[in-house]
């Protein structure tokens, strides 16, 4: 499968480490952001909710995640690289707030993550030597590093939200180990829940809702799905059909989405959706070449942008099967999360756009 839009580091011999330059939840970001808009391209911030529209002195806006009353952004303002800040957009009062600067000379910030009590991002530099993950309490306003400083031989991947907890992936540069952590954010205490098997572009990202985290794997040529819940610390696996899978995605605790991919034979791939309470896996798209970005949101509905088709392809879930609900024609970087619709627009001769708004356009 070819996948687009992305940025590749290789950190050794057989690992590769996406460093991802315009985030969406979980990531995607354009190379456009290597070319620096002229201030004349300011972005707006459109809030249909709220119907404002305001122009914000920032020449990009990568990565983002919003509530019913803030939007938390990274964004470039005057910065010698890339995104080099995030800030507070006020959607009641349409004000802008600082609320970090990137230590890094030539940064790029981003991995925005927010529930109702956290917030989280990465500061790291254009080449992506370090990713230094922070976390903030969105009541006393208190920031702290989620993992130790610029670590040597260290990879903690881009983190995620779960409650009171942070997840991610730890990768040793040395003897390239890799395991799931789990960090309690109110006690400090971080544990290890996972040792992985392997370490690729397919399986690095994680997935979490409804007090479960989802992660997939690969050993003895199969591909594994992993359901981690983090009130019991049981640990469910799950068998999958296919060798090499990843791109896992919760729709809820019981019902997930994932990616089949080709490697290193030749052909198509899938989107395949598993519902554990009936234990019955379903070929959703088969005939995928290249895929830009797969997302779920908080109203159970799938959204797959591939085969450079300009659109994302909508499913719901209707009698336990995943079903085609029609095509949402946005460019794929947008944010679904905490009721909470975020996408940008970026169209010709006119100014960058992001619209906010609590339900997707028709």
């Amino acid at each position: 499968m070819k996948i687009i839009e992305r940025t590749i580091i290789l950190s050794c011999a057989t690992i590769f480490l996406f460093i991802v330059f315009k985030a969406v939840y979980n990531g995607v970001q354009s190379n456009r952001s290597l070319i620096k808009p002229q201030s004349s391209n300011y972005y707006q911030i459109i809030d249909k909710d709220f119907n404002k529209t305001v122009e914000v002195p920032f020449t990009s806006i990568n990565s983002y995640r919003g509530n019913a009353d803030y939007i938390y952004m990274s964004v470039d303002q005057k910065s010698p690289s890339l995104d080099n800040k995030i800030v507070q957009y006020n959607r009641k009062t349409q004000k802008c707030t600082t609320i970090f600067n990137s230590k890094f000379k030539l940064p790029s910030v981003q991995g925005v993550e927010l529930n109702d009590t956290w917030l989280l991002w990465v500061d790291t530099d254009e080449h992506g030597g370090y990713l230094n993950p922070y976390f903030m309490n969105l009541k006393t306003q208190e920031i702290q590093p989620l993992t130790k400083e610029n670590e040597e031989n260290v990879i903690n991947d881009f983190p995620i939200l779960i409650g009171d907890f942070a997840a991610w992936i730890k990768m040793n540069r040395k003897d390239e180990k890799a395991e799931v952590m789990l960090k309690n954010l109110k006690t400090d205490k971080t544990i290890s829940i996972f040792n992985l098997n392997s370490f690729t572009f397919r399986n690095m990202s994680l997935s979490a809702k409804d007090g479960k985290i989802l992660f997939t794997d690969e050993k003895n040529h199969f591909g594994y799905i992993y359901l981690y819940d983090v009130k019991t610390k049981e640990i469910k696996e799950f068998k999958s059909s296919y060798e090499f899978i990843g791109w896992a995605r919760l729709l809820n605790d019981q019902q997930w989405v994932y990616l089949t991919f080709d490697e290193p034979s030749t052909g198509d791939d899938k989107l395949i959706f598993y519902d554990a309470s009936t234990n019955h896996m379903q070929e959703v798209v088969s005939d995928i070449v290249s895929v830009s970005e797969l997302n779920t949101d908080f109203n159970n509905q799938v959204f797959l942008y591939f085969n450079d088709n300009g659109y994302y392809k909508k499913f719901k879930i209707k009698d336990h099967l995943l079903v085609e609900d029609g095509l949402l024609e946005l460019h794929y970087r947008f944010s679904a999360e905490n009721g909470v619709y975020i996408y940008d627009q970026e169209l010709p001769n006119e100014k960058y756009k992001l619209i906010i708004q609590s339900k997707l356009p028709n």
